[in-house]
């Protein structure tokens, strides 16, 4: 009985010890200020809480962000919300398990984003 329940204990140990925290670099080439980001599973649109911390990202601004391993999946769809106040904007189908580096493009009359990214 003991030893089960040192295994139990090791592999809930080991578990939340390969729980890492995924950080990249976010540089805003919209013509907007970023004030937040939220993260769904792709298609899912079941947005995350806002992973940004103030201040706003400024247009040309580059920031690391940090996405919790709690709510971390590899493919997912980004909103955006502008400090203006504009209606968000959202790029869809990114790998963030490899995501290092991530260039937003937004062209708010056609309502078309684009990314350029390093994996």
């Amino acid at each position: 009985m003991l030893r089960s329940l040192i295994v139990v204990v090791l592999s809930l140990f080991a578990g939340s010890a390969l729980a890492v925290d995924t950080t990249f670099l976010l540089i805003n080439s919209t013509s907007y200020p970023i004030s937040q980001m939220s993260i769904s599973q792709t298609q899912l649109s079941m947005w995350s809480p806002n992973v940004l911390r103030p201040p706003v990202i400024k247009v040309g601004e580059a920031r690391q962000v940090v996405i919790p391993a709690s709510t971390l999946v590899c493919q997912v769809d980004i909103k955006i919300g502008f400090a203006d106040d504009g209606p968000p904007a959202i790029w869809q189908y990114l790998n963030l398990c490899n995501l290092r580096k991530i260039e937003l493009f937004y062209d708010r009359m056609s309502g078309v984003t684009t990314a350029k990214y390093n994996e």
